[in-house]
């Protein structure tokens, strides 16, 4: 995946003329504040604003885009005209939302920091309709804020760093503000898979339709403990000459893996089944561990199978497919 032509060139004019040895520095400490490794910084600076915009804002579109288009595929009618979203950093989910949905004509983007936003104007500047037009608000989720419903609300990489009450709370509201759908993305990791997990449940029992990554609207049948299995997904994206430079990096690209769910106020076309981990593939068969309407299962498909074979050579992980693609013939895990 690739960032939209005029955010990657606006991105590499926006790194023109400044140090790039106190970007990569800054570059690092974000990486290791995302990790969980380094405290976040007290004051706002122009430096972390663009050092979050080169390193950080790629991955989190990869996300969110990948997210949206999963959404976009389980929900086909969906056309949204309006967008809200929350804590919008830069405005990733701005340029992600627009590229999947050309219906979309005004935006609202919610950020509490003075500098994101006034960097993500910029950088919005350089796009076409609702990314041009984009409103961006000043918004603190830990206090009061205001804002009317949308056809689609999103928050990306939001929900973590709020209280388990705050976190609560915002998926209400949130909800509340939703006329079609909500999508909600997190860090691919044990704990971002948990907070993922307790909003689809919180949402599922104020009544929203699952549409995306699950095949089911049920119970979620992973482990209740993160730590023994979680689901999460991961999505390439390029890196830009600026991001090589800030994170010195000599790879083109990088895996981001994320967690996310996607509900509606209608009901979807939720795939038959998802892939949860990388297919393991042997001489002659394919092993898959999938989620589908009746729990976790395994699939063994060998290459007397034929038109079967071709579907599980194929596929990847994360790819969804029709409940009867592989067969019925399936273990439990």
């Amino acid at each position: 995946m690739d960032l939209p032509n005029q955010l990657r060139v606006s991105l590499e004019r926006e790194v023109r003329g400044h140090d790039g040895a106190a970007l990569a520095r800054e570059a690092a400490r974000l990486s290791a504040q995302y990790r969980g490794e380094a405290a976040a910084t007290v004051a706002p600076h122009p430096v972390t604003a663009l050092a979050y915009a080169v390193t950080r804002m790629p991955a989190t579109f990869a996300a969110t885009a990948a997210a949206l288009n999963a959404l976009a595929s389980g929900l086909p009618e969906f056309a949204p005209r309006t967008l809200l979203d929350v804590g919008a950093g830069t405005g990733a989910a701005l340029w992600a939302a627009t590229g999947g949905w050309p219906s979309l004509e005004t935006a609202a983007l919610l950020e509490h920091d003075p500098l994101m936003r006034a960097l993500g104007q910029r950088l919005a500047a350089a796009g076409a309709g609702a990314v041009a037009k984009a409103r961006w608000l000043p918004a603190d989720l830990r206090g009061p804020w205001q804002a009317p419903s949308h056809d689609l609300v999103t928050a990306a990489y939001v929900l973590g760093e709020l209280s388990a009450a705050a976190q609560t709370a915002l998926v209400a509201r949130l909800w509340t503000l939703t006329d079609g759908a909500l999508v909600l993305v997190e860090p691919g990791t044990p704990q971002g898979w948990a907070t993922i997990r307790a909003a689809r449940e919180q949402l599922r029992a104020a009544g929203a339709f699952i549409v995306a990554p699950c095949p089911h609207g049920e119970l979620c049948p992973l482990p209740a403990d993160p730590s023994a299995d979680w689901c999460h997904f991961a999505q390439r994206i390029t890196r830009t000459k600026a991001h090589r430079a800030a994170k010195g990096a000599k790879l083109g690209y990088e895996d981001e893996k994320y967690a996310y769910t996607a509900v509606a106020r209608s009901p979807g076309n939720p795939v038959g089944a998802r892939v949860l981990r990388h297919p393991v593939t042997r001489p002659g068969r394919v092993e898959l561990q999938l989620c589908t309407g009746d729990g976790l299962c395994r699939r063994l498909v060998t290459r007397s199978e034929r038109e079967r074979w071709r579907v599980a050579h194929a596929l990847q992980w994360g790819d969804g497919m029709a409940l009867g693609a592989l067969g019925s013939q399936v273990s439990e895990l």
